[in-house]
């Protein structure tokens, strides 16, 4: 029996860690007025952000449509799966997970949709453990069985540089204040139940990633993390993070992330933690 992890691109796993360890992405939807893309497909991370800088108004996100799981899971198949486990976004945060469970009636091969109940790499780092208890031959229920496991012990907080881009989606989260007042603020948001919500408001950047890194690291203590630390176009600003984030933490593993179409909804400058709790270690 052949199992194969098939994610979607908003989990944010690197190209590099999806080539090696073998799992599928079902892409994203972006558009720009009546122009779509399909992400990575498409548009680069590039001509994202060169289109979001000159752009008069807001794109729109998507997440992967039922034909594009189903061409993941047809590719699995193709490549010899015979079973597969879909590991997605939360469900309360997204119609990504919906999409996975439609494709599913039209796959080839038996499909098992997970719902992470977080976003972007708190969701990646799931879709990575079950990859590597692939590569293990772990069986089916062994994997979904140890998800549960990892579920419960990863963690994230982000914060966008500005509220502005929030603000004109339409799509402000519950925060205090008038629009002007949230102009000024710097919100850090977590995910709570698998919805994102708004974990603490401060006045400096300086201080919303201090809220960051706290809020990351309240529950794991000295134990060894897997850490992902995620950006929008702020690389530099993203490594001094970062820096700070590792001589805080126990780390195991470290990857820098490219948090892309987050960008169309916290703009440039998001900056991010998602850690994994090594529960075994």
């Amino acid at each position: 029996m052949h199992v194969r992890i098939v994610t979607d691109s908003s989990t944010n796993i690197p190209d590099e860690i999806l080539a090696r360890l073998d799992i599928v992405e079902a892409p994203a939807i972006v558009t720009f007025g009546d122009e779509s893309f399909i992400w990575k497909r498409d548009i680069s991370h590039e001509a994202f952000y060169e289109r979001l800088a000159s752009a008069d108004k807001l794109p729109t996100t998507a997440g992967p449509s039922p034909q594009l799981f189903l061409e993941a899971y047809r590719r699995a198949a193709g490549e010899g799966a015979d079973e597969i486990i879909a590991v997605t976004v939360s469900s309360r945060a997204s119609g990504t997970h919906s999409s996975a469970v439609v494709a599913v009636e039209q796959s080839p091969v038996p499909v098992h949709v997970w719902d992470a109940q977080h976003i972007s790499m708190a969701a990646g780092w799931q879709a990575i453990a079950a990859a590597e208890m692939v590569r293990e031959g772990a069986s089916v229920a062994a994997i979904l069985a140890r998800l549960a496991v990892v579920r419960s012990n990863v963690h994230l907080a982000f914060t966008p540089a500005t509220l502005k881009y929030i603000i004109a989606s339409g799509r402000v989260p519950r925060l205090r204040g008038t629009i002007g007042e949230l102009l000024n603020i710097k919100p850090v948001m977590t995910t709570i139940d698998g919805q994102l919500e708004p974990a603490a408001q401060v006045r400096s950047q300086r201080k919303a990633q201090e809220q960051v890194l706290e809020l990351v690291a309240a529950p794991v203590g000295d134990a060894p993390v897997r850490l992902a630390v995620g950006h929008c176009n702020v690389p530099n600003e993203a490594a001094e993070f970062a820096e700070r984030v590792r001589s805080r933490l126990n780390v195991r593993e470290f990857v820098m992330v490219e948090l892309g179409l987050l960008a169309a909804l916290g703009g440039p400058g998001v900056l991010g933690v998602a850690l994994h709790k090594l529960e075994d270690a």
